[in-house]
């Protein structure tokens, strides 16, 4: 019979590999029917990536407190102005990387659009960043 030499403490390693592969072949039975899968597998199309991780990650301590934030009602022209704006003003003035926060939404209680900003450290107010967005 032959014997087998090991060296101390490889011998647990071993034993964990040889059981997870029996556990792996164990879970394969033969017999089992394979079903075809219940859709086409298709490659969704790749999302343009947004503004935000076109202008870099913003620098460390860039976080916004909430108390900051500045919140400003528009009208739908104003915002198609600011969206047509938005990485310009972010990305290109280097806004985002002083740590300018923005959002916009809806407000369906009083059927108003709004945005969102923060000056973060960039030393300007809300007030002239929303100036900015919209081209003033």
């Amino acid at each position: 019979m032959p014997t087998f030499h090991t060296r101390p403490g490889r011998t647990a390693p071993l034993a964990v590999v040889l059981a997870l592969a029996g556990a792996v072949v164990a879970g394969c039975t033969p017999g089992a029917p394979l079903e075809p899968p219940s859709a086409p597998l298709v490659p969704s199309p790749a999302a343009r990536p947004s503004d935000a991780s076109r202008c870099g990650p913003k620098p460390f301590g860039a976080e916004q407190p909430a108390d900051a934030w500045e919140q400003f009602d528009v009208t739908a022209a104003q915002l198609e102005v600011i969206n047509r704006r938005l990485f310009r003003v972010l990305c290109r003035e280097g806004l985002w990387r002083k740590g300018v926060g923005f959002g916009a939404g809806f407000d369906p209680d009083r059927s108003t659009e709004f945005v969102m900003i923060h000056p973060g450290f960039s030393g300007l107010t809300a007030r002239q960043i929303l100036d900015r967005f919209l081209g003033v």
